[in-house]
């Protein structure tokens, strides 16, 4: 089912379902669906409203749903809806849609990603999800040419988040003391950006570190992070950012903690474990000539 605020919209939503093998209907919180595809893109004053009615709706129906919002609403958004059951396009291009809808970027499979039966399975997926996600980009690629328009959500990492997540940590940690500051830790993300000066930043993209970098620099100066924040750091656009950012916390590696004073909002923390990773590492190249970034 489609929720968007305007006739044009509706139907281009409903063609892109359609491309997918899917049939649209406008939306109805009575009937059930396996998608919900909602653009909030152009909502403002109805946008708290619909989002509660929406967190009821997939909680009723366990469907999925395709949400466009912009950055300035990506707070709100991402913090009233269930991350589990929700892929987040952020003024993004509709054909990023096409893997999702497509099945290669399902929710559904999340919950059984550690059953040893099904690792061929998962494996298959994550092979039909690049294909899927390459065409994607290809069509956008087609699509710029045509246009001479720019991608709002230019894909720039060659390493998409992976499906359903990362595999947990199989053993506890138990941390050195290291001499690992705030200080050092944001040096090597200013290091890390300096790469971009002379590169095509999309030859470097690593969301995945430089979220770890700067969660553990702000975990060290007592910062929390927002999700907006985050995606910034994480130095991809901002749906590619929000992709890895729930499969790490799917897996347990990141914490999602809703904002005591905002419900509008939610912090991102390191687990524990993950934390004293990270200074595992960092405590065994301390003697290294070579600075690591």
């Amino acid at each position: 089912m489609i929720h968007t605020a305007s006739t044009q919209r509706q139907e281009s939503l409903s063609m892109l379902a359609h491309v997918a093998g899917l049939k649209a209907e406008p939306w109805h919180p009575d009937r059930q669906s396996d998608y919900v595809l909602a653009d909030l893109c152009s909502e403002t004053e109805t946008l708290p409203d619909f989002l509660s009615e929406l967190v009821r709706y997939l909680d009723r129906n366990l469907s999925v749903a395709v949400v466009w919002t912009s950055f300035e609403e990506l707070e709100a958004v991402y913090a009233l809806l269930p991350q589990a059951r929700c892929h987040f396009l952020v003024d993004a291009e509709d054909v990023e849609a096409v893997p999702i809808l497509a099945g290669a970027l399902g929710r559904r499979g999340m919950n059984r990603l550690h059953d040893k039966d099904r690792l061929v399975e998962f494996s298959s997926l994550h092979r039909i999800s690049d294909e899927l996600a390459e065409f994607a980009r290809t069509l956008a690629r087609i699509a710029e040419r045509d246009t001479t328009q720019t991608l709002a959500d230019k894909p720039v990492s060659f390493r998409p988040a992976p499906i359903g997540g990362f595999q947990p940590f199989p053993t506890k940690v138990v941390s050195h003391s290291s001499a690992l500051t705030s200080e050092k830790l944001r040096e090597i993300i200013r290091l890390r950006r300096q790469r971009e000066r002379f590169f095509d930043n999309g030859l470097f993209a690593d969301p995945a570190w430089d979220i770890l970098l700067d969660l553990k620099a702000a975990q060290i100066e007592k910062q929390m992070v927002s999700v907006s924040s985050l995606c910034i750091a994480a130095a991809v656009p901002p749906t590619t950012a929000l992709r890895w950012i729930s499969a790490m916390t799917e897996s347990g590696m990141l914490i999602r903690q809703q904002d005591p004073d905002d419900a509008r909002r939610v912090f991102i923390l390191l687990s524990d474990e993950t934390s004293a990773r990270i200074e595992d590492y960092f405590a065994s190249i301390a003697d290294r000539l070579v600075q690591i970034i």
